[in-house]
């Protein structure tokens, strides 16, 4: 990984089934973490004091991860650092988040406790008008990405039907014996799972720098369908965690349980990325390119063409659609930041920075048992 630049995952999504977070990732798996949940309303300056710790921390946690919010990329949902066995996050709706084991592996920051209900009580019925509205919003995205997900499902479908999966199965065992052969006395490898993309007010945003902050080698899988490509991934998953390799798993914000998109070696320096109209790789030059057509039977595909040509633009409909309304409630959810900002006191914010730097340093230091800084 770079030593100078954060690298920018999402760890939640708007999808078919509604807002999926997989923030049970912050904590990396280690009972020696500590979490540090934010509550409070919009306009309580959650992004701005995590990015500020970000500041404090940038040059004393290289590994740092900055996850920001996937409705809106510009603000932070959370920031981990690895080195200090810390994050801190939004525990906010629609990621909430409730301590499990208190003071011990978290801590409450309530913002909300500088938040003057007086001066908010006479917005009362624009917030509540304002509420009620995104909800109904929200529900109809998440419907348009449910009917976008129906037409890429028909178009997987299809292309299942003409992969040969033996080919499939035999070229990833080869992929894998060649770029990420098993470790000599090598334990199970460890699994990070994340976003790349996520669909919001500005579209659908991919976090391409992300790639090129610490993989020096790039393959594209390109796969008008996804199936092959899912598959040919999910193979070399498996495959590189059994031979003891780390790896980051990004999945589709679509199909956010089941279907790979892109995976990411940062001890090797490797990316594996599906390429196709839905992710915008500008951005990269691959080393390399894997056509899916190599596994597919291209005469039965060729019936489909006209299907398959329908599909992708009806999916891409239906994604505009969502993205339109979701830009929308971008519009309302900004009012409603300006109602809570004015009643907002953030007098106490530099003491409150100030107490979680000395926190986090205690926390490291009772760990080691060194000084460090």
């Amino acid at each position: 990984m770079s030593e100078t630049v954060p690298t920018r995952f999402f760890l939640g999504a708007n999808s078919p089934q509604g807002f999926v977070s997989r923030f049970d990732q912050l904590d990396c798996g280690d009972l020696q973490w500590h979490t540090f949940i934010i509550k409070g309303g919009p306009g309580c300056g959650k992004s701005s004091f995590m990015k500020r710790l970000a500041d404090v921390f940038e040059s004393r946690s290289p590994h740092m991860e900055l996850i920001p919010c996937s409705s809106d990329p510009d603000s932070l949902d959370a920031v981990i650092l690895p080195e200090w066995k810390v994050s801190i996050a939004d525990g906010t709706a629609p990621h909430v988040l409730e301590p499990k084991n208190p003071a011990l592996s978290e801590s409450i920051l309530s913002f909300g406790d500088f938040l003057d209900p007086m001066a908010v009580k006479p917005h009362g019925e624009t917030i509540r008008s304002i509420s009620q509205t995104t909800s109904k919003n929200y529900t109809q995205a998440i419907d348009c990405l449910a009917a976008a997900k129906s037409f890429l499902s028909d178009s997987s479908r299809i292309a299942l039907g003409c992969l040969n999966l033996e080919k499939v199965s035999a070229y990833a065992k080869h992929f894998a014996c060649k770029n990420f052969p098993k470790k000599s006395g090598a334990k199970r490898g460890i699994e990070k799972v994340r976003f790349l993309s996520a669909v919001n007010a500005q579209g659908v945003t991919n976090l391409t720098s992300t790639v090129s902050t610490f993989c020096k080698h790039i393959c594209f899988i390109s796969d008008d369908c996804g199936a092959a490509a899912s598959l040919f991934l999910s193979a070399l998953r498996s495959h590189a965690l059994e031979n003891g390799h780390s790896i980051i798993t990004c999945y589709c914000p679509f199909f956010p349980h089941s279907k790979i998109d892109h995976l990411l070696f940062p001890e090797l320096g490797l990316a594996l990325m599906t390429e196709n109209r839905f992710h915008d790789l500008s951005a990269l030059t691959p080393d390399r390119r894997i056509h899916a057509k190599r596994f597919l039977d291209a005469e039965v595909l060729r019936r489909y063409k006209k299907r398959l040509s329908f599909n992708q633009k009806a999916a891409a409909q239906m994604i505009r659609q969502a993205v339109d309304i979701l830009a929308e409630n971008k519009e309302l959810h900004d009012q409603l930041e300006s109602i809570y900002l004015e009643a907002m006191d953030f007098s106490m914010m530099d003491h409150v920075l100030e107490n979680v730097v000395s926190q986090i340093v205690d926390f490291r230091l009772s760990q080691e048992g060194s000084y460090l800084l």
